[in-house]
């Protein structure tokens, strides 16, 4: 057994003083790490990248995300296996505006959404994740925060906003058979109440290389983000220029800002190849132990009842959560509150239902031109708020007016 002296120690001793002396002054906690494996950005194996400049393998591979406790909040840094591209020089293909003036922070190809289980008990949460996902979050690990990191965050939240008050707009009609305007007030408050106590959307971004920062304050969190808390993480393709379609109210279709998938190679789409199922999920990435795990993940899940993938959560600290939930069960969300379904995905049929029925294009048609006053009031609230600019809303206020 070695003993060392203190003179001999005192060297170690005074960086171990400057490193707490360090640690005190700037508030930075100790940070941990949830790796995920590398090149298995491809959904469940037949996921393939838009036929696009800007997007190749690699692009939206989550590689490691760090968290690391600062001050008065928590510092996500997520880094992915290419350098991800600024929009700056680039050019929005409504108006043809430069990109940068709506991506502001930037970046503009992906999303990140971070489901965060803090109580680590089974059911206790909620499972649903936003709309677009085409996922859920396992029973066992229901969440009670969702960090979602999108490259037009004001304007995310707005459009989930509005698409929430219009589902509680059409509950409230079938529930009275009218709906007044104290109603509308009355639901647009809970509906922001709710948004603000389960969504943040981070707004204080720094991207350099392969990396991307993003804080989330303590007065979201309720706490410095621990290790001992389950995540469900996703990565998804951001439709940036989403507004073009969100203005279109498709009913049961609303996507919040992610690129979809569909058979074939695209060029606004990511492709399924190898004649795979068409109704897999959109996620390209998403954190788990390996690859095999994602694979399974993604590829469990039943459209004949509605039956979504769901994600597990992974905690740095190993733990897992208290007690257990059937396989069928997901708890539901907060009324009006929710991504989609818990559990369930929306488009698809419910256990003993028929299967959805297809619609035509002429009905498709009238559809858009029946919505198109409410298309241009949602239009009209966004440029009012400052989420969209003055060229971004003419240019797609022409293309409302264009289906007349």
């Amino acid at each position: 057994m070695t003993v060392h002296s203190t003179k001999q120690r005192l060297p170690e001793l005074i960086m171990i003083l400057i490193a707490g002396a360090l640690t005190l002054a700037t508030g930075t906690a100790a940070a941990f790490t949830m790796d995920d494996p590398k090149g298995d950005d491809f959904g469940a194996g037949d996921l393939v990248y838009p036929n696009r400049d800007d997007m190749d393998r690699g692009s939206l591979d989550l590689e490691r995300l760090e968290v690391e406790h600062k001050n008065d909040g928590t510092w996500f840094k997520a880094r992915l296996g290419r350098q991800i591209p600024n929009p700056k020089g680039q050019l929005t293909y409504v108006g043809k505006e430069p990109l940068e003036k709506l991506a502001r922070r930037g970046f503009y190809t992906f999303n990140i959404d971070v489901y965060i289980d803090q109580d680590r008990r089974a059911g206790s949460g909620r499972t649903d994740t936003l709309p677009g996902r085409r996922m859920s979050v396992a029973g066992a690990d229901a969440w009670e925060k969702a960090v979602i990191l999108t490259p037009r965050p004001e304007v995310a939240r707005a459009y989930y906003a509005m698409h929430l008050e219009r589902e509680r707009e059409k509950e409230i009609e079938a529930e009275a058979g009218r709906v007044t305007k104290e109603d509308l007030e009355a639901a647009r408050e809970d509906i922001d109440r709710e948004i603000s106590e389960s969504f943040f959307f981070p707004s204080q971004i720094s991207v350099r290389g392969r990396e991307i920062r993003f804080f989330v304050p303590d007065s979201f969190l309720g706490a410095p983000a621990r290790k001992e808390w389950g995540y469900s993480v996703l990565v998804t393709g951001c439709e940036v220029e989403q507004l073009s379609k969100v203005v279109d109210l498709t009913p049961g279709q609303f996507s919040l800002m992610v690129i979809p998938a569909a058979r074939g190679r695209h060029r606004d789409r990511f492709g399924i190849v190898n004649d795979s199922d068409p109704n897999q999920a959109p996620v390209i990435d998403l954190l788990a132990p390996s690859v095999a795990d994602q694979k399974r993940i993604l590829s469990d899940y039943d459209t004949r009842v509605g039956r979504l993938a769901a994600v597990a959560a992974v905690s740095p600290a190993g733990t897992v959560s208290q007690g257990t939930v059937a396989a069928t069960a997901a708890p539901a969300a907060p009324r009006g509150a929710q991504g989609g379904f818990a559990g369930t995905a929306p488009g698809l049929p419910k256990a003993g239902g028929a299967p959805p029925v297809d619609t035509s294009s002429d009905s498709d048609a009238r559809e858009r031109r029946r919505t198109i006053p409410a298309r241009l009031k949602t239009l009209n609230t966004l440029r009012d708020d400052g989420l969209i600019s003055e060229e971004e809303y003419q240019a797609l206020r022409r293309k409302i007016l264009s289906e007349v």
